[in-house]
């Protein structure tokens, strides 16, 4: 399982740094940057973006620290996956929602499955006229359903990652993002999940 988890991580990147040196190449237009930014910020009857609503999934790998600390037969990784939805208030600035399953965890016959419901202020810069990079900060209220009980809790979430433009209405996204002190069961550990998926644009 940690190997498929790794690969499909693995494939999305390999597939933006390919894209990256195809177009490595090709000679960056002033004009052109500056053309596509001014149609993006004046479209739509003035509004500063043209179309400002999105939604996305993502799937890759989750991996919760400190889990396994000294325990043998125990196994802290699994396939994670997450729905999003999100508002770009202005082409730098975006607020977003989602749901993250981050997968089942396991050790000394005790079971965890963690989730949360996330909500993130998003920052983002153009770096090329296909690829953004972007960080993100929030809070997520998060569940971990426990052989020895079930435990919620509200905490802060925070991430980096890449898009790259596929099309006019379409972005492949790739991320980590950190959920510091999730309890399960007994124990406290700050989860990481590393996935890539699509991110679309609505009309």
């Amino acid at each position: 399982m940690k190997k498929l988890n790794k690969s499909l991580f693995t494939l999305g990147i390999l597939a933006l740094l390919s894209s990256t040196l195809s177009y490595a190449d090709l000679p960056f237009s002033y004009g052109n940057a500056t053309k596509n930014y001014a149609d993006n910020t004046t479209s739509n009857n003035g509004n500063s973006v043209s179309n400002p609503y999105y939604l996305g999934g993502t799937i890759g790998s989750s991996d919760a620290s400190s889990y396994c600390d000294g325990e043998t037969g125990c196994e802290d990784t699994d396939t994670a996956w997450k729905l999003f939805g999100g508002y770009q208030l202005t082409d730098m600035l975006s607020g977003e929602v989602g749901y993250v399953n981050l997968g089942d965890i396991h050790k000394n016959g005790e079971n965890s499955d963690v989730s949360a419901f996330t909500a993130n202020a998003i920052g983002s810069m153009q770096v090329t006229e296909r690829f953004d990079v972007f960080g993100k900060v929030g809070g997520m209220r998060w569940n971990s359903d426990n052989t020895n009980g079930d435990k919620d809790g509200f905490g802060f979430t925070y991430g980096l990652g890449v898009k790259m433009r596929l099309s006019e209405s379409t972005k492949l996204r790739a991320e980590w993002e950190k959920h510091p002190d999730i309890e399960t069961g007994n124990d406290e550990s700050d989860v990481n999940m590393l996935s890539v998926g699509f991110e679309l644009s609505t009309y």
